[in-house]
């Protein structure tokens, strides 16, 4: 309940929720580690009976904090959402309250594992119910991140499941053969796995919103014009958010950063996972898109405001939110540099943004593209 109440703090509202979760994770584990560590050095041993009780009791009271706080970073990573992840933290709540009390029970009703004047501990018949009780948080992430992979970038993804697989395979092998301690073990190894995936978000993504950083969409365009070849190029967006200065100056900085974090959601949940979305700067998000097609580009266009039209009418927020769209195919030969190709982009955006400014502008004379 520790981590609970750390996670709750006012204190700590300030600090990336992803962050939190990622250190309490990692903590919790390293004390699951740190206690396996006396039942190896006193189990068997007679004056020490009184320590592997309490080493016991404390390890089955703790081992689903772990699991818990892993759902809470898949829900962070999937939503970015704090409102939402606490919520779900809340429902989780019985659960550990549940798992909490039946180790102390266990004292005075050894039903789960027991330790005999020998100082050796044994199971008992009730004690696959603390192995279950592992597998529903397990099962829990492994259902959400197939149900909502499209969420996650490919990498983040695989990631995802370096941590609950082996979880549930080492779980399996320990219940199978007592005596082995591999759950945690295999557990840390997903933890140092995901740690590095983690250090690599912090470098590659737009800190606020998730989307990629500018450094990122500069190596990334770069990376395409190396691979660019005359019968296959790409495309881009370059997209403003529409009297976002409007929105910061009437409802504060706060609720402008959340119109950039929407803006973000609206985006990735328009485009596939295989395009590139990236904060370009202040209000200005990039999208590239492995595409020549000018319907697909325009349909997509269309997407994008049909999503943003979906939010402003269930929200509840004070503002609107919506997009300004330049866009705009890669032409190797008319383009010949990146930076005269988004300054095209970019011209078209403006463009865009003028004739809304001056009541003309519907539909820019082109089916399904505002």
């Amino acid at each position: 309940m520790i981590f609970v109440f750390i996670f709750l703090s006012a204190k700590n509202r300030g600090k990336n929720l992803q962050n939190r979760l990622f250190l309490l994770l990692t903590v919790s584990v390293t004390l699951m580690l740190v206690l396996e560590i006396p039942y190896i050095l006193y189990n068997g041993k007679s004056q020490w009976a009184w320590l592997n009780w309490i080493i016991n009791t404390l390890y089955h009271m703790i081992q689903s904090m772990p699991l818990v706080l892993y759902v809470l970073l898949v829900d962070s990573f999937l939503y970015n959402d704090r409102k939402r992840t606490k919520i779900i933290l809340l429902k989780w709540l019985p659960f550990i309250g549940i798992t909490l009390t039946l180790p102390i029970i266990n004292i005075w009703v050894p039903v789960f594992f027991t330790i005999d004047a020998e100082g050796n501990y044994h199971r008992q018949f009730l004690l696959p119910l603390m192995f279950i009780s592992q597998y529903i948080p397990i099962a829990v992430v492994l259902y959400t991140l197939e149900q909502k992979k499209n969420r996650l970038d490919r990498i983040a993804y695989l990631m995802m499941w370096v941590v609950p697989v082996p979880a549930l395979l080492a779980s399996l092998f320990q219940f199978l053969f007592p005596g082995l301690t591999l759950t945690w073990p295999f557990i840390s190894l997903g933890i140092i796995a995901l740690g590095l995936t983690f250090q690599h978000k912090k470098l590659t993504e737009d800190y606020l919103t998730g989307a990629y950083n500018r450094q990122s969409l500069d190596e990334y365009l770069h990376y395409k014009l190396l691979n660019c070849k005359p019968n296959r190029t790409f495309s881009a967006f370059l997209i403003d958010v529409d009297n976002f200065k409007s929105i910061n100056d009437e409802f504060g900085h706060k609720t402008g950063d959340e119109a950039l974090i929407e803006s973000v959601r609206i985006f990735k949940s328009s485009v596939r996972n295989s395009d590139f979305v990236a904060r370009y700067a202040g209000d200005e998000f990039v999208i590239v898109i492995d595409t020549t097609d000018q319907t697909s580009l325009e349909n997509l266009a269309s997407r994008i405001h049909q999503n943003a039209d979906k939010f402003n009418a269930s929200s509840g927020r004070f503002y609107n939110l919506t997009y300004s769209i330049g866009m705009g195919i890669f032409d190797p030969l008319q383009d010949k540099t990146i930076d005269n190709f988004i300054k095209r982009v970019d011209q078209d955006m403006y463009m865009v943004k003028r004739r809304k400014k001056n009541s003309q502008y519907m539909y820019d004379n082109k089916p399904k593209r505002r």
